[in-house]
């Protein structure tokens, strides 16, 4: 297979001609769907990061899109806003940005990406293009264009080779990809995990209690109230005023200094000014009310909370089992499956509700690969809690 430049619009209104007939091609040889491989080339600075090459192939000969010599791109981008057609890259969050940004066009239905399809097939995760090719297809590629500067032209015939081999043998991937992910029934999940790249299910934090402040033990009577107060006011925010809200460490700081006016209020560190604007007045006097309401004489001071527990030792070392026995057994990736910070919610679940907490804590893709070996787990080996 060949590749394209393609810097005028004459070029890009053939390109565009021989990806279609290609995608017929696919339908005509039975793919089970028409697929478009990606790549970009871009230049990234402190204004931002640029489009200046965009690879593109149907399976046939690749072609090496110009965005800053082509005026027009409405054509490729009615193209790529076909939702009937599936997107296969690499890496490819920052390159879906990268297009649906430039184009102007949507983000695809149907998203393949080969770095997560192997991070589910594989103790492996984020593995580079060239690392893969090697190990699914015993090709050597060679660095050397990596670090160039991709918005000087004329590109040079070196750099042009380089753009076209990251898809030229995207296609070949896919299908080993996708007949090993068949095999162990993972052909829907590698499509929903790399979907949710794009758009990751966000969790919402959870809600604050005492144990969430390491040292609310130190506060008093009428700052102990002014705590719950806020502890109360935080866990009533909306999920987008969640995340514009003070950290703990900040809402722990105005506990302890009880302020008697927006303007005190202001003045502590790490309160956002839209939480001041917003709701300056509301927590002033929601503070001054639950002071007032505090009686010394019901007062119970808290204990400090210990640093460590052999309890929570236990509980880490049975997770650290968890993860690795999974990893193991189900063949993937722990560091893309199961990460630090789902880790860190499984965790804090099955403290407080045992194994139903760590089931509540799998959700979408992984709620559908982790579920049934997560209860047999649990069943054979019970969370020490």
């Amino acid at each position: 297979m060949g590749y394209r430049l393609v810097d005028t619009s004459a070029a890009l209104d053939d390109a565009l001609d021989i990806l279609e007939d290609d995608l017929e091609k696919q339908s005509a040889e039975g793919h089970s769907a028409q697929r478009l491989f990606l790549d970009t080339e871009f230049e990234s600075n402190r204004s931002g990061t640029t489009l200046c090459l965009l690879q593109i192939s149907a399976g046939g000969d690749s072609f090496l899109i110009d965005p800053l010599r082509l005026k027009n791109l409405e054509g490729l981008a009615d193209l790529l806003s076909d939702q009937a057609i599936e997107w296969v890259l690499h890496a490819g969050l920052q390159d879906v940005e990268l297009i649906t940004r430039g184009l102007k066009t949507s983000a695809p239905e149907r998203l393949f990406d080969t770095q997560i399809a192997w991070a589910l097939l594989s103790p492996e995760s984020s593995v580079s293009l060239a690392y893969l090719q090697f190990k699914l297809l015993g090709l050597r590629s060679e660095k050397g264009h990596q670090a160039d500067d991709w918005v000087r032209r004329p590109l040079q015939a070196s750099q042009l080779r380089y753009a076209a081999s990251d898809v030229d043998h995207l296609p070949a991937m896919t299908t080993f990809l996708l007949e090993a992910a068949h095999k162990k029934g993972r052909g829907e999940i590698i499509y929903a995990a790399s979907k949710d790249t794009l758009n990751p299910l966000r969790e919402p934090p959870a809600p604050l209690s005492l144990s969430s402040f390491r040292n609310a033990w130190q506060l008093s009577a009428p700052s102990q109230a002014a705590l719950r107060y806020l502890m109360e006011w935080y866990n009533c925010l909306s999920a987008t005023e969640l995340h514009k809200a003070p950290e703990t460490k900040a809402l722990l700081s105005v506990a302890g200094r009880c302020p008697e006016d927006v303007g005190a209020l202001g003045r502590i560190k790490g309160v956002p000014n839209g939480i001041l604007r917003d709701h300056g007045a509301t927590l002033v006097a929601g503070i001054k009310r639950a002071v007032a309401e505090a009686k010394s004489g019901d007062f119970v001071p808290l204990d400090p909370p210990p640093y460590g527990t052999f309890e929570e030792i236990a509980l880490d070392a049975w997770l650290a089992q968890y993860r690795a026995k999974l990893s193991i057994e189900l063949g993937f990736a722990p560091e893309f499956v199961l990460p630090g910070r789902l880790m860190k919610r499984i965790q804090a679940g099955v403290s407080e509700l045992g194994v139903e907490g760590l089931i509540e804590s799998l959700v979408g893709w992984r709620r559908d690969l982790l579920l049934e070996k997560s209860i047999q787990f649990c069943g054979e080996s019970p969370p020490p809690v």
